[in-house]
């Protein structure tokens, strides 16, 4: 029997397990009897429908696209996975998930297969479970606690391990009462990762504290979860493995990698120091985290991401001298110690070796993955005499890495303290301007190219400080984004831009809107509904406004991005790209995006008097975006003659201070009065005293956000 007609026969006959199948679009083709049953959607109700549209909770949709598209890419099938989802009348119900796909005659096909396993989980089979004796060989310990990591439950073998009985211990932190403070975070974080995400599962080893002050190790081996008057409660199973070298072990290594953990490489830092100082050498420490770690684990599991973490850690110590220090700091991050070294060519030399650790993809489960590390180095003496500042200043020199990604890595400045201690202090005043209101909205004026009539505005943001004055974005942004406070701005600028949008087409101003959304912004799960929910309470036609993005900004997840700017098209919104040709500038994947229009990067029009090689470039990008269909923006013109060969060349759209800077709303309002651009030279507002003055005000910006 071929498998297909085996697959048709499980189909009609497996009563007891939900088959589903669905094309390579997640579109659901096949639901079989006991998918009516588990699900409560008929066959009929579920044909035709995204699997997210039925059965997947709307936290987890953005997650099991991304799984769903890595896995169709690579068509590895997914092997029993424990996952919640959703009930046609939004109760949860628990299923064991297996699944593959199919290549057909009409494609892809993902058939699925899932059991009902919440009975397996309910209170009281948890209940049975925790009190139940089972056998004494065994020494299974089971405990209970929700998620605020109160014990609920305790059972027997628990009770006989640690001394306490359960009345004693109901309602105590588990963390706080039974694990030694240096392994409260990690066990933290462990049991916050299981609550995030149900395929996760606590397999390690750690000491608890008995009640009689005795630390014994325990191999916790398998963990659940569960629901009780619909709070979550976690649920733990351990077993008894007492060993003194195990302990000591455990005090000194990451259990994940084998490598030396914090406590042992603060102890080998402090004799690395010693050492150094009475050889009079020099001792670098290195402190390397890698690139989007996080995305790794939502697209691919945390289970693949610890094993990448093994083979990062691997090839670390393989390439390394047998006496340097490799150990795992925390989470992605590891702290590199290398004794001595001569001058700082050895250290440049060391620092490149571990640069060329990353420049080889690393094969795992089938994906051949590239990884950007951040590196930060500071020496000893010269930076440093303790382990503290040594580590603070090598820490310094990472986030600068991260900033600049011009470079492999960064050697610690004093510099570099002074920026961070400025980028705290503004870091703090940005919290503070969006709780006070301090953000404001300038608009730039778009302009057709032959006509020179006003048809479009880029609302650009502001930040007014009562006693900093006005703070460029390209200081501020770059902060917003990697703390998040980008979400809560761009808010701000959506909302502001998109009610401005509706009061210009209420006085007849049909013009579009152009808004800027960052990275953070693109791949936060909300943004569709975020930016449907203003355009419903403003009454603001959705056809003219505009969304502009990098090519770095979609490069980051682009399987997300499409499905985000497939949903912004469904509504009419146009969707253009910022800065084209500084990023990936791939126009293979231009056709697949569903894009408007190429706003050509002001770098290459600011040069087209004086190079040949950049007018080339524009002419190129013009021609090629209007064969494809879309529209092109020049921005940053500034003068006649970059105006008048843009024109000639074809160019749909102009933005730059040629026609006029970034105005705020009155000055805009009478622009579209007038029907003619700004002048600058006569605008009394900008009339400063100081030329200095005029520039910071205003500063040229590509990314308002």
């Amino acid at each position: 029997m071929s498998t297909k007609k085996e697959l048709e026969q499980l189909f009609s006959e497996v009563s007891n397990i939900a088959i589903f199948a669905t094309d390579e679009n997640r579109v659901v083709c096949e639901w079989n009897r006991a998918c009516e049953i588990l699900y409560g959607y008929s066959k009929k109700e579920a044909l035709g429908h995204k699997l997210e549209e039925l059965i997947v909770p709307e936290h987890l949709i953005d997650l099991f696209i991304a799984d769903f598209n890595a896995a169709c890419y690579s068509e590895k099938p997914f092997n029993e996975r424990e996952l919640e989802y959703k009930r046609k009348d939004n109760a949860m119900v628990l299923v064991n998930f297996n699944g593959l796909f199919m290549t057909e005659k009409t494609g892809k096909k993902f058939y699925a297969f899932t059991m009902d396993i919440s009975q397996l989980q309910t209170s009281s089979s948890i209940s049975t479970l925790v009190h139940e004796e089972g056998s004494k060989e065994q020494k299974l310990i089971v405990v209970s606690f929700d998620t605020k990591n109160k014990i609920n439950a305790f059972n027997i073998f628990a009770q006989e391990l640690t001394g306490y009985r359960e009345s004693d211990v109901l309602g105590r932190d588990f963390v706080t009462l039974f694990v030694p403070e240096s392994y409260q975070s990690k066990v933290r974080k462990d049991i916050q990762k299981l609550s995030q995400d149900r395929r996760s599962q606590l397999a390690f080893d750690f000491p608890i504290i008995c009640k009689n002050g005795e630390k014994k190790v325990v191999k916790w081996e398998k963990s659940l979860r569960s629901k009780k008057d619909q709070e979550e409660i976690v649920f733990l199973m351990g077993i008894d493995s007492v060993n003194d070298e195990k302990l000591e072990y455990l005090a000194n290594y990451d259990t994940l990698t084998d490598l030396p953990n914090q406590n042992l490489l603060l102890q080998r830092m402090q004799a690395s120091i010693d050492k150094a100082g009475r050889l009079q050498e020099n001792m670098v420490t290195l402190f390397l985290n890698l690139d989007n770690f996080k995305s790794i684990n939502q697209t691919f599991g945390y289970s693949f991401g610890d094993k990448l973490l093994q083979a990062v850690s691997e090839r670390l110590c393989s390439r390394l001298r047998d006496y340097d220090t490799v150990s795992r700091f925390s989470g992605d991050e590891f702290v590199l110690i290398f004794e001595n070294i001569v001058d700082d060519l050895s250290a440049g030399a060391l620092a490149q070796r571990v640069v060329d650790i990353f420049e080889e993809p690393f094969h795992l489960e089938g994906n051949a993955l590239f990884l950007h590390a951040n590196m930060g180095l500071s020496f000893f003496p010269a930076h440093g005499n303790d382990v503290k500042t040594l580590l603070k200043h090598a820490n310094i020199a990472l986030m600068q890495a991260k900033e600049d990604k011009s470079v492999k890595y960064q050697i610690f400045k004093q510099s570099m303290n002074d920026a961070l201690t400025n980028r705290i202090v503004l870091e703090t005043n940005l919290k503070n301007a969006i709780l006070n209101g301090e953000f404001f909205l300038e608009y730039q004026p778009q302009v057709d190219a032959k006509s020179k009539k006003v048809i479009g505005a880029e609302a650009l943001v502001r930040w007014a400080h009562p006693e900093l004055k006005t703070i460029p974005p390209l200081d501020f942004i770059p902060i917003a984004e990697d703390t998040g406070m980008i979400l809560e701005i761009g808010q701000i600028v959506l909302k502001e831009s998109i009610k401005q949008l509706k009061s210009w087409h209420d006085a007849g101003h049909k013009i579009k809107m152009s808004i800027n959304i960052s990275a953070v912004q693109l791949l936060q799960s909300n943004l569709v509904k975020t930016v449907d929910a203003i355009l419903e309470e403003t009454g603001a036609d959705a056809n003219y406004l505009e969304l502009e993005l990098t090519e770095s900004a979609l490069m980051q997840n682009i399987d997300l991005a499409m499905q985000i700017l497939e949903s912004f098209k469904d509504r009419g919104i146009k969707i253009a790209i910022d800065d084209f040709g500084t990023g990936y500038s791939s126009f293979g994947y231009l056709s697949k995006l569903p894009i408007d229009c190429l706003k050509i990067d002001q770098s290459f029009i600011r040069k087209i008097d004086d190079s040949k090689n950049d007018r080339v470039i524009v002419s190129a990008i013009t021609a090629m975006a209007h064969s494809l269909g879309l529209g092109i923006v020049a921005e940053g013109v500034e003068k006649e003659s970059e105006y008048t060969f843009i024109k000639n060349e074809g160019c749909d759209i102009i933005q730059g201070y040629y026609f006029s800077q970034p105005l705020e709303i009155s000055r805009f309002d009478k622009l579209l009065v007038d029907g003619i651009y700004h002048d600058r030279e006569e605008d009394a507002h900008f009339n400063f005293q100081k030329e200095d003055e005029l520039k910071r005000y205003i500063k040229p910006v590509r990314h308002a956000f």
